[in-house]
């Protein structure tokens, strides 16, 4: 992946090592961090777990899915620190070739 910077200042190179680097940042960790505090603040009761193995991951854990799928209170969390459950994408099915 190689993106230019604006006004010439040069170019980045992201090879599968770079992107590895990137997603173990402590930056990126750090992020998601701070994210997962707004959930955190609006889920009683629950804790963050951090790792940085492969990447940088952050959740917030509380019960088990059973209270979960019971009470939606983790589904409302999310909701109230603003984050997004998911988007449907769609996909461009191939079109069929014309004359054969």
């Amino acid at each position: 992946m190689a993106s230019k910077i604006p006004g010439g200042g040069g170019e980045v190179k992201l090879d599968f090592k770079g992107m590895g680097e990137l997603l173990r940042s402590p930056e990126i960790l750090a992020e998601l961090n701070e994210r997962m505090q707004r959930v955190k603040a609006a889920l009683p009761g629950s804790e963050i777990r951090q790792t940085r193995q492969r990447r940088a991951r952050v959740k917030v854990a509380r019960g088990s899915d059973y209270e979960e799928a019971n009470t939606g209170e983790l589904s409302r969390a999310l909701d109230l620190a603003g984050g997004e459950r998911g988007y449907k994408v769609k996909t461009n099915k191939p079109k069929p070739r014309k004359g054969k």
